[in-house]
């Protein structure tokens, strides 16, 4: 007896609703974890909640504690007001104390950017096995619920990422083009008030509000264009008086001198000669008398290395930006799971020590369950990766869609360079996860893409002219 065939799984437009359970039932787990667990803290979470108390106790937004025998003027400007003061409102800023509103808020921000990315997504009418594999996708990103989790700034710089991403996929359609870039400008503004990383995008800005106000005959454009740089130059102006140097954040020499000279010259002159060649050039920036000086001492001293090794520095940043896409995450699961090798050093610490013998050394150190769980994820951001160069490589999409998302994603990425870690893909997770989503529907325009690219790069056979 033949039976009929089973019909095909129906694309649906909207987003199943066991795909918006899977997620929220994701963010319970690590939520009641976190409450049971009552360690919200990471390493870098005590600068943000000690310049949360100060701002209530004194006025004034220092990284550390003001009984200290001398204040040090990087403490002023090491980091924005924006989560800082976020910490305020929602009562977080004594250290000690269970933050559970700041944690649901943190929450509910997460799962508002995933849904803003997926309601995206939903347009392109994924079959119900394609919407398990991106709920699979994002149970494999554990960086999104951790930091959700946790007293970090991460999350609030995803929410203005994600809302800047709408927004101007938003300005590119006909209607209401001002309301939208008036978002993204607030969005872009928000975001460096988060993290000093999207300082330069607020130059960005204002060339977009220019010319598209120019060519659309629409001087509101430009207006709004310039709010994230007016933004940006009051706080400069706020850094320069407090600590006589008109600059955006202190985090930048700390990262070129600490991270990537560091790192560059331990792979090129070895461990003693980076941290002799740190030690010395701080010793020598703390003799000058202005801070002012002490910044452009060590930025002299940090850019001369990085002239003198050029090549070590660029390998440096691309294995960065390629460690942005794929670092399982080792550093965020042993801190927020409390496992035992918390404090050890990571994968990018070895290698730039002792290069790819480092390798096998590191892993066969880890705990085998930590290791197959690390080995899982890397898999899952791997195929995450494929997909998404999928999307940027598919017709299906309009070309809008595709540079803005290479764009913005490609930016941090960028600007993130050596220090590339799982930490700093949570601003862009959710953008990563619809476009790896999207890449699951560009199968056949990807294939004759990429067969179109193979056939101009062929020699031509049979024109050619032998003399």
């Amino acid at each position: 007896m033949n039976y009929p065939a089973a019909a095909p799984p129906v694309p649906v437009s909207h987003v199943p609703r066991w795909v918006w359970a899977g997620l929220v039932l994701l963010h319970l787990v690590a939520l009641g974890w976190q409450l049971r667990r009552q360690q919200p803290y990471f390493p870098d979470s005590g600068r943000y909640v000690q310049a949360a108390h100060n701002l209530r106790t004194h006025g004034t937004l220092y990284a550390e504690s003001l009984a200290g025998p001398a204040l040090r003027p990087q403490e002023f400007t090491i980091r924005p007001p924006a989560y800082p003061l976020l910490l305020l409102l929602t009562g977080a800023d004594t250290a000690g104390r269970q933050p559970l509103i700041m944690l649901l808020l943190q929450n509910g921000l997460s799962l508002l950017n995933l849904t803003l990315a997926l309601r995206w997504l939903a347009s392109s009418r994924l079959s119900p096995r394609q919407w398990g594999l991106v709920l699979l996708l994002a149970a494999t990103a554990p960086a999104q619920i951790i930091y959700a989790n946790v007293l970090m700034s991460e999350l609030l710089l995803q929410t203005a990422v994600v809302v800047l991403w709408r927004a101007l996929l938003a300005f590119g359609q006909p209607a209401r083009p001002t309301r939208a870039f008036a978002v993204a400008a607030l969005a872009t503004a928000a975001a460096l008030l988060s993290k000093p990383v999207f300082f330069p995008a607020a130059a960005f800005l204002l060339v977009l509000g220019l010319v598209t106000g120019w060519r659309r005959q629409r001087p509101a454009l430009a207006v709004w264009g310039a709010v994230p740089v007016l933004v940006a130059l009051l706080w400069m102006s706020r850094n320069e008086a407090r600590t006589g140097y008109f600059h955006f954040s202190s985090i930048t020499e700390i990262n070129l001198l600490r991270y990537n000279v560091r790192g560059v010259l331990q792979a090129a002159e070895g461990p003693a000669a980076a941290e002799n060649f740190v030690r010395s050039t701080l010793a020598e920036s703390e003799r000058l008398p202005a801070f002012r000086d002490q910044q452009h001492y060590v930025q002299r001293a940090g850019m001369t290395v990085l002239w003198r090794y050029p090549l070590a520095y660029a390998g440096q940043h691309l294995r960065g930006m390629l460690t942005f896409f794929l670092d399982p995450g080792r550093f965020d699961l042993v801190y927020f799971l409390g496992l035992q090798d918390a404090a050890g050093p990571g994968l990018l610490h070895h290698l730039n020590q002792r290069g790819s013998p480092a390798l096998w050394e590191y892993l066969r150190h880890l705990p085998l369950g930590l290791l197959a769980g690390l080995l899982l994820i890397l898999a899952a951001n791997l195929l995450r990766l494929v997909l998404v160069l999928r999307f940027l490589a598919s017709r299906s999409y309009s070309r809008v869609s595709r540079l803005l998302l290479l764009a913005l994603v490609g930016y941090v990425a960028f600007l993130t360079g050596p220090l590339g870690a799982s930490r700093f893909v949570v601003p862009v997770l959710p953008l990563l996860l619809a476009a790896a989503g999207a890449g699951l529907t560009a199968g056949p325009a990807f294939r004759s893409a990429v067969g179109a690219a193979w056939q101009s790069l062929r020699p031509a056979t049979g024109t050619g002219d032998d003399g």
